[in-house]
């Protein structure tokens, strides 16, 4: 009895001190997997961290990439223009000059004419508007003295004093160049064109280009006013906008005057020729602006029907 007695207790023991072995030994694996878990969690950071730093670079270095790529298309958009801006005023310059020659030229042919007109014609005269230069000569110049509401820098007019009194609205043509900014009034008599006025003009600025081609005048009235482009006044009769348009009525604006457009000839649509402001480049709503020293005497020149081509 007593022999079973221990050895039933050294089973016991030998099962509890199996049982704690066996405890240690779970302990330990799960210690080692918590080790093993923490390791792969600070690797995975480390690897999230990096990813994030290299994220950061990419993009910063897309950024730099899109920063002078902005800055090249800039300083390329600045250098056509700069290019684009010399070229206009290159040929403007040249327009300048090819004006100013066509001006001592004619001043050249002025003068070998003058020695040849004879005494009669130095002393013709264009009535109403013409003012003879010295002798005037083949062709004269006209007065540049206009009305304050028309007067510019100055402007270049010249008439064929001997073919004037012949130009009438049967044999009259008119030319316009929107490059040279000049109409030309030719007399043509069997297939012959023979010059008789040149004057400097002022045509359609950017937005309000005047129209090319060839039309014929189909209306004129010495007495005109726009229906689109002029004054809007108020109740009491101020100008509350002097450069109005009759679309779009501005804020106290109750009545609308349209500008005047003496000795208008219409040409095609709304586009006419008129006495008016002529600068020394484009500057109407699409019309031809006239200086008034020579379009009342282009008007008594040319009918309805008389042939009108617009030219670059």
């Amino acid at each position: 009895m007593r022999i079973a007695k221990e050895e039933r207790a050294k089973a016991r023991a030998e099962a509890a001190e199996k049982k704690a072995k066996e405890k240690a030994e779970q302990e330990r694996e799960e210690a080692r997997k918590l080790a093993e878990k923490k390791k792969e969690e600070e690797a995975l950071a480390k690897k999230e961290e990096a990813e994030k730093r290299a994220k950061e670079a990419e993009e910063k270095a897309l950024a730099e990439k899109k920063a002078q790529e902005k800055r090249e298309a800039e300083e390329e958009k600045a250098r056509k223009l700069a290019e684009k801006k010399k070229a206009e005023e290159e040929k403007r310059a040249a327009k300048i000059a090819a004006r100013e020659k066509a001006r001592a030229e004619r001043r050249a042919r002025e003068a070998r004419e003058d020695a040849e007109e004879d005494a009669a014609n130095s002393r013709e005269e264009v009535p109403a508007v013409a003012e003879r230069r010295g002798r005037g000569g083949f062709f004269s110049r006209l007065s540049v003295s206009t009305p304050g509401e028309y007067k510019s820098e100055g402007h270049d007019v010249f008439v064929n004093q001997r073919l004037l009194s012949s130009l009438s609205p049967s044999n009259a043509k008119i030319e316009i160049d929107l490059s040279e900014q000049r109409a030309r009034v030719y007399k043509n008599s069997g297939g012959v064109k023979q010059l008789v006025i040149d004057t400097q003009v002022s045509t359609g600025k950017s937005g309000h280009t005047t129209p090319t081609g060839t039309f014929r005048i189909k209306e004129k009235l010495v007495h005109k006013r726009s229906t689109l482009y002029g004054r809007w006044l108020n109740s009491s009769g101020a100008t509350v906008r002097s450069d109005g348009d009759s679309r779009f009525r501005p804020a106290g604006g109750s009545q609308f005057v349209g500008a005047e457009m003496p000795y208008w000839m219409r040409v095609s649509g709304g586009v006419g020729m008129h006495i008016g402001y002529v600068p020394d480049y484009p500057a109407s709503h699409g019309c031809i602006r006239v200086p008034s020293a020579v379009q009342p005497l282009i008007y008594s020149k040319v009918g309805v029907g008389t042939q009108v081509t617009i030219t670059h």
